[in-house]
């Protein structure tokens, strides 16, 4: 049993885990318009062209009596919902939204059935926004964690734009339109990598701990044998195709396309036009190239120090409309914070992102809460606890009034 729809994505950026960015073995919705399959285990794709053909000797041998009589797997515990919270106004919170469609957003939050979830998020939109007129966006975000012990649990974030924000915050340029040719096959390749390896993440094959790798974002890397032909199709195809990725990456119609472009260009070896590259598709109105795009910035942010990244495109993602938008642009300004010359932020930080950073510790979605959590503790040098929001909020107004001085 999965999250509805099964689809586990590198955005899963986990609570307690943001000190090495380990990948969380999460699910989540995937903000693209073409819906994956419900089912929970993906089938094997064949290999890129790079690979050499498998051996079918194997699949037709008989199995062996000590595999005929091994016991069989214990099947995987259901996820268990934890908490719902709602982001983006205050006109509702979780206790209203659970009082009013506690047992639509369960079953949405339990089927693996993409029909049916569909059909209930759209009860719970439409029943919100018949209730509260001055809501204008609402979106549903689950995802489930898989890493946190023997029963995985989730959340459902309500995300929400009111009308009178709408400006402020749907800030995003419009769709492309265009037809793009698949450069070498990556962008084929890149999505049988991405189903590759989560299902290797999905039966245990492989951690989801952060890998080093021969870009400055891949994933899963490439040294299991059964991801190594990826990598090197990617090692060498992507810089020889690094024009036409970029014109998939900013023209291509399909979403999914240009989410795959966006990863594939972390293989390029020029980390400063890489970040000028995915800053531009941070404004992309498909939440999953944003949300690619960003994590590359991330990983760039973490383990490139020598390579500048600005804080300002990041500051306004921070209260992002989506869940990923929020989680990824923490995840950078923590990398940032945490880089040699960190504290020359602190002072920005404040300013333009303090407020924010309490509504997030309000949550209890981990990859939002978390985040905020490490980043008050930084730029404060306090601890003052996961939840003592008035506590942070006495020091942040008193921290604005007189910024703290750079160490």
């Amino acid at each position: 049993m999965s999250i509805r729809p099964a689809f586990m994505n590198a955005s899963c950026l986990a609570a307690g885990l943001v000190t090495t960015l380990s990948l969380a073995a999460c699910t989540e919705s995937p903000p693209a318009a073409t819906p994956p399959p419900a089912s929970a285990s993906a089938p094997t794709p064949a290999a890129p062209a790079s690979a050499a053909p498998a051996s079918t000797a194997s699949a037709s041998a008989a199995p062996s009596a000590a595999a005929s009589t091994a016991p069989a797997a214990p099947q995987p515990k259901a996820p268990v919902l934890k908490a719902i919270d709602v982001y983006g106004t205050e006109l509702i919170d979780g206790a209203w939204v659970k009082a009013h469609f506690g047992d639509k957003i369960q079953r949405y939050f339990d089927t693996e059935d993409d029909k049916e979830g569909d059909r209930l998020e759209k009860e719970v939109v439409d029943g919100i926004r018949a209730e509260k007129k001055e809501i204008g966006w609402v979106k549903l975000s689950p995802i489930t964690y898989y890493d946190k012990g023997d029963t995985p649990y989730g959340f459902v974030t309500v995300d929400v734009v009111e009308t009178k924000d709408m400006k402020s915050r749907m800030t995003f340029g419009p769709a492309p339109t265009g037809d793009v040719e698949d450069p070498g096959d990556l962008l084929a390749a890149w999505k049988e990598y991405e189903k590759t390896y989560f299902r290797m993440l999905r039966e245990q094959k492989i951690s989801p701990q952060r890998v080093d790798c021969p870009a400055f974002h891949c994933m899963g890397g490439y040294k299991d044998e059964a991801l190594k032909p990826y990598g090197e199709k990617f090692v060498s195809g992507v810089p020889a195709n690094q024009d036409k990725l970029v014109r998939v990456l900013k023209e291509d119609k399909d979403p999914e396309d240009r989410a795959a472009a966006a990863f594939l260009l972390a293989h390029i070896k020029d980390g400063k036009k890489l970040v000028e590259l995915m800053l531009g598709s941070m404004q992309d109105p498909a939440s999953i190239v944003r949300n690619n795009a960003t994590r590359v910035i991330v990983n760039v942010a973490m383990f490139h120090a020598e390579i500048p990244v600005p804080v300002k495109p990041i500051l306004p993602l921070l209260d992002g409309p989506t869940t990923t938008d929020r989680n990824k642009a923490v995840a950078v300004l923590s990398g940032l914070l945490e880089r040699p010359d960190g504290d020359k932020l602190y002072a920005d930080v404040l300013k333009s992102g303090g407020p924010v950073l309490l509504k997030l510790l309000r949550l209890e979605q981990p990859n939002n809460h978390d985040f905020a959590y490490k980043i008050l503790k930084k730029v404060s040098g306090k601890d003052l606890g996961e939840r003592d929001i008035s506590a942070w909020q006495k020091w942040l107004d008193e921290a604005r009034r007189a910024p703290p001085k750079k160490k």
